[in-house]
């Protein structure tokens, strides 16, 4: 295996091929990078047996085809100390080594056996390249998600959950497609989000996808904000595909809870309040307790908070109120989640009186939910 690429554009590929090295595993091969060549182009691989990434890197000349696997920090921490410009490398099986050499600089490392390294499963790459009219039954479901609404449904989404939980439902997001939707669920038991998005595609199809894969699929998308995304369920195993790049996750095989039981329907009063002032007036009360005490009134919302080794705080909201006076104990952090992903100018807030369950919407939108359990406060 001999090639020549050049350190800016490799770099590029290795910052996101890298990302799924498994940082603490009893397997040394789920450290490796896997360096592959197919059809005249290169392509890198990491995986730590729950996510996968793969990346092609671009302006490549390659002499000797074939396939190694590296040690991928070591590896990725070269290339990122190279000066820029041309680079070549090649493999000496007889010897063990992989050969790096810049303009000045050269590096021997010892390699992994590639026969240990996780593969794509067969045949994946020839379903990738099919389209939405070609493919997509029951068994290998098919869809097509502007980047943009996806990252941004992650976001709404995924701070509700619990990440390191090992109750699948609070460490997942629960994805439901029908025709052309994508609904998203995440809870941590004290509350529940809830947000739709536009996708093409025509199955039927739910699962659990889990959270900091999700997270993680955020953040290599990054980079493409006016593209799209190939989503496939292959096997129990959903693949992403844009541009050149491939990013894998096991799905979870759980049950959700119905989820639908938990949005209430009747309320005692309605608030429609201004985001900014809202939020300002949430993040001056939380500095003296996360237990805030909302007093919901025509005059508006009085907000107070108390914590004895530390004082009090007492701020105040502006707002169209229609309902019965009351108040109700709400845990700001979990406010202030919310009144942070959005943008919108004004939200809805739907308030229940006693132990029952909140929501609050951006104003307008009724593809975002987010239901809030209160807090019992003290008189």
């Amino acid at each position: 295996m001999k090639f020549l690429c050049r350190q800016e554009e490799l770099l590029k590929s290795l910052s996101l091929g890298t990302r799924a090295l498994a940082v603490k595993s009893t397997l040394p091969i789920l450290s490796g990078l896997l360096l592959e060549t197919r059809e005249n182009s290169l392509y890198c691989s990491s995986t730590d047996l729950e996510i996968g990434i793969e990346a092609k890197v671009p302006e490549v000349s390659i002499t000797n085809p074939g396939r190694v696997v590296v040690p991928g920090k070591i590896f990725y921490d070269i290339i990122r100390h190279l000066a820029p410009g041309k680079l070549e490398m090649e493999l000496k099986e007889e010897e063990n080594i992989f050969r790096i050499k810049g303009n000045k600089s050269s590096f021997q490392l010892h390699i992994l056996p590639v026969e240990e390294f996780p593969m794509l499963p067969e045949g994946f790459r020839e379903l990738e390249k099919l389209t939405l009219k070609e493919f997509g039954d029951e068994k290998t479901p098919v869809f097509l998600i502007p980047v943009a609404s996806f990252r941004e449904a992650i976001r709404c989404t995924t701070y509700a959950t619990v990440p390191e939980d090992p109750r699948p439902f609070l460490s997942s997001v629960l994805a439901e497609f029908t025709p052309g939707s994508l609904r998203l669920v995440g809870t941590d038991i004290n509350r529940l989000v809830i947000k739709e998005i536009s996708i093409e595609g025509e199955n039927e199809f739910t699962t659990l996808i889990p959270v900091n894969s999700l997270r993680e699929t955020a953040n290599i998308l990054a980079g493409d904000p006016d593209g799209h995304i190939k989503m496939i369920f292959y096997k129990k195993i959903l693949y992403l595909t844009s541009g050149d790049v491939i990013f894998s996750t096991r799905l979870v095989d759980a049950q959700y809870p119905r989820y639908q039981q938990v949005i209430p329907e009747k309320f005692n009063g309605t608030a429609h309040i201004k985001r900014e002032p809202f939020l300002h007036a949430l993040e001056r009360s939380s500095l003296v307790d996360r237990a805030v005490k909302f007093n919901f009134s025509a005059e508006g919302i009085s907000l107070s908070a108390q914590e004895p080794e530390l004082g009090t705080a007492y701020d105040k909201v502006d707002c169209v109120y229609e309902g019965e006076e009351m108040e109700v104990g709400f845990n700001a952090l979990f406010l202030l989640n919310f009144l942070k992903v959005i943008s919108n100018e004004e939200v809805v807030f739907k308030v229940a009186s006693g132990m029952k369950a909140s929501v609050i919407k951006p104003a307008d939108e009724e593809k975002y939910t987010y239901v809030i359990m209160p807090l019992r406060m003290n008189a």
